[in-house]
């Protein structure tokens, strides 16, 4: 006899079963757009959670291929069968990612299916190990496409087209490509009258060519990176990269100093965002040298940059700024900025001053003043000694030497507010 309890739950269990299952009620398109943020193995898994689910994956609009294991051939075989049983539905977003060689052919298939199938965002990590990956004529033509996302993992593992014609992308991103006369003839750019993000990642142009200046042509262009570019220390003079881009907005630039050259004023420029660091020493050319140069080059841009109204410096740029000789007498002035910022990679927290305040700090001279965080509660401490100022934060320093501070002050009568961060403490 089942006691009236047990029995009570158990009915309870019963008629509340059919609500059990609240995802498998959802319609189709919506499951689908759930798990097209898995990535394609796991989404395919899912078939076995139910008989419903058992084909859904072969209409998932989001294809996420990512290669971490030991068995490329193995990879290659998963991601070749699910591409041939999945119905010919259109792509919004396919992505590839190599960790290990295969051959073009396979990338070649992978990249062709995602082309006739209007894909809107293509990511893909090309490594090959016999010949270089070309990109199929529809993809280079496609009005669907949106955001293309290149990464070269050799340098020649996927040939860069020598002109696009996509006249719906906004988003252009390439790591590891080389420029030459080969590939480049100053259509690339302007095939992309809708490009409004470029993002140039350890891309340089290849010595002793032809090709001594990448032209980028932008109408409306907004956002512009260019990271660790890597043409050689012996090309510094020669490389150049020339930007038209009026509509500019923000600009971030890392890694080595390169020519960079703006052809228009950029009047809508809202932030620059600089972490610049000095080129390394070899046996043809010493590191003074370098430095010399490099600071002329960065100060160029920067005059080029001065309608900026946001100029957000990593504390790298200390460094740099310190060494260059006549900074106060010499450097741009920046009519419309408002913020200063030095930035930290890994930030604990950071200091907000106003100009004001920092101003008074700066006349101070060899005081002490202990300033009060609110947002943060914590007491930050500012030491004005030596023709520097010294935050200190939980045993974190970060000296400012005061001819830096001053040119920055006194180039910018508009600046409101100082921000500095500081970065985590290591626990080793």
């Amino acid at each position: 006899m089942e006691a009236p309890k047990i029995k009570k739950i158990r009915n309870q269990l019963e008629e509340e079963e059919p609500d059990m299952d609240k995802l498998g009620c959802l319609p189709d398109s919506i499951l689908s757009h759930i798990f097209s943020f898995l990535d394609t193995e796991s989404a395919i898994k899912t078939s076995v959670l139910s008989k419903r689910y058992r084909l859904l994956w072969t209409s998932l609009p989001c294809l996420d291929f990512k290669f971490c294991g030991h068995f490329i051939d193995r990879f290659s075989l998963f991601v070749n069968n699910v591409l041939a049983r999945r119905e010919h539905s259109n792509l919004s977003m396919f992505r590839l990612s190599l960790k290990k060689a295969v051959g073009s052919a396979f990338l070649d298939n992978c990249i062709s299916y995602a082309a006739k199938h209007k894909v809107e965002h293509l990511r893909i990590r090309a490594y090959t190990n016999d010949s270089p990956s070309t990109l199929p004529r529809w993809l280079l033509n496609s009005s669907w496409l949106r955001i293309l996302r290149l990464n070269n993992v050799t340098c020649f593992s996927m040939l860069l087209p020598k002109s696009l014609a996509l006249p719906g992308l906004q988003v252009l991103w390439l790591k590891n490509f080389v420029f030459s006369d080969d590939n480049y003839n100053g259509e690339l750019f302007s095939g992309c009258p809708s490009l409004e993000t470029l993002i140039l990642n350890k891309c340089w142009i290849r010595p002793d060519n032809k090709l001594k200046v990448l032209d980028v042509n932008c109408s409306n262009l907004k956002n512009l990176e260019i990271r660790h570019w890597r043409s050689p220390w012996k090309c510094f003079d020669e490389h150049m990269i020339n930007i038209n881009a009026p509509r500019l907005g923000s600009f971030k630039f890392q890694g080595q100093i390169a020519k960079v050259n703006f052809k228009e004023d950029l009047l809508c420029l809202d932030e620059v965002w600089i972490d610049l660091r000095y080129p390394t020493a070899c046996a043809l050319v010493d590191v003074s040298d370098r430095r010399r140069r490099t600071s002329e080059s960065f100060m160029s841009m920067l005059g080029q940059l001065c309608d900026v109204k946001s100029l957000v410096l990593s504390l790298n740029m200390i460094e740099v700024l310190s060494a260059i000789p006549y900074l106060r007498e010499y450097g741009p002035t920046f009519e419309n900025l408002r913020y200063i910022k030095f930035t930290a990679e890994d930030k604990h927290t950071e200091l907000r001053l106003s100009i004001n305040s920092v101003t008074h700090l700066l006349k101070c001279g060899a005081s002490q003043v202990f300033v009060l965080d609110v947002s943060k509660e914590q007491q930050l401490l500012i030491n004005m000694k030596c023709s520097k100022m010294k935050l200190m934060c939980k045993d974190v320093a970060i000296t400012i030497p005061v001819h830096v501070l001053s040119y920055l002050l006194e180039s910018s009568p508009s600046a409101e507010l100082l921000i500095v961060e500081f970065p985590k403490v290591s626990l080793d």
